[in-house]
């Protein structure tokens, strides 16, 4: 595939996302998780009528029936250091017993029943790759449930990995699990600073405003098993700030060459809560960047690593 391209990959993790920053709190932002239900059909149907490609990482959970098939199926959790980021299982079915917080196989099932569309992994129950008490063992258990579970149920090996936090690390014992391609980081500082001792409120805000004034470049040629990301989407920002985003992500492609990539990301939960209004402003964004930069092509993280 030559010539620019644009890669577009969703972070489809529902509460288990977000799970040690709610802890116990279900009420807290309910109405995006909820909204999932309707955002994940609208950003199809937007995919669908473009012929448009997309990465979905999917956190292997997502698929599973109930909390009965989660505990069969899922690998015992890091031995964390800092216990808040350990998942309190019997605490998340307590508070959310039906599991539409935490399970969506029907969902996971129209991802793939798409045209165009990758599923990929964001680990089995969104596990942080960098953070004290993880080690090698538990991404090689984690790898081997996610394919596992995504072969004997969707009949599909995983081959692209998105990070949970963007936590890049173990790209080997990745790639014996056959995933070809990862989502890493934009090489500045403030973007590669992702495990929660390094994340302070100044790393937070730079990153903040790098969708408005991108510090650095953020078109990367298209090579290799690590591809990174570009633009994380701020499409619930107020209008004049949403026109800022756009115009930075436009001009980003305006400059691309014809062996770059720009990569966009999101979590589906993102769109939760106005899912009609969040894709308008989707298609908006890839309306203008295929008027900045004619010739532009879609490809899914697994196309781009082929």
């Amino acid at each position: 595939m030559s010539g620019p391209r644009v890669v577009v990959s969703l972070d489809f993790e529902l509460r288990w996302g977000v799970a040690d920053r709610l802890a116990g709190d279900f009420g807290g932002y309910r109405r995006n998780l909820e909204g999932v239900r309707d955002a994940v059909p609208a950003l199809l149907e937007l995919f669908s009528q473009r012929a448009m490609p997309a990465t979905w990482a999917t956190v292997g959970a997502v698929a599973c029936e109930n909390w009965e098939e989660y505990r069969a199926l899922a690998p015992a959790g890091p031995r964390y250091l800092d216990s808040r980021l350990r998942h309190d299982v019997g605490g998340y079915q307590a508070g959310d017993p039906e599991g539409r917080l935490h399970f969506a196989p029907e969902l996971v099932r129209a991802v793939i029943a798409t045209p165009g569309q990758e599923l990929g992994s964001h680990t089995f129950s969104h596990m942080f790759f960098r953070e004290p008490g993880v080690m090698r063992r538990d991404v090689e258990a984690d790898a081997g449930a996610v394919r596992s579970l995504f072969e004997r149920r969707f009949g599909v090996t995983p081959r692209s990995l998105v990070f949970p936090r963007n936590q890049v690390g173990f790209v080997d014992v990745l790639g014996r699990h056959g995933i070809v391609a990862v989502r890493d980081n934009p090489p500045v500082w403030h973007q590669q600073r992702t495990s929660g001792i390094e994340e302070s409120s100044l790393v937070r805000m730079l990153r903040l405003v790098d969708g408005f004034a991108p510090v650095g470049t953020r078109t990367f040629a298209a090579a290799g098993r690590r591809q990174p990301a570009s633009f994380f989407l701020r499409l619930g920002v107020s209008a004049p700030a949403f026109a800022l985003h756009r115009r930075c992500i436009g001009k980003a492609a305006a400059t691309m060459r014809d062996d770059e990539v720009l990569h966009l990301w999101a979590h589906p939960h993102n769109f939760g809560s106005a899912p009609a209004a969040t894709a308008a402003r989707l298609a908006d964004v890839l309306d203008h960047v295929i008027d900045r930069r004619p010739g532009i092509r879609f490809a899914s993280m697994g196309q781009l690593a082929a």
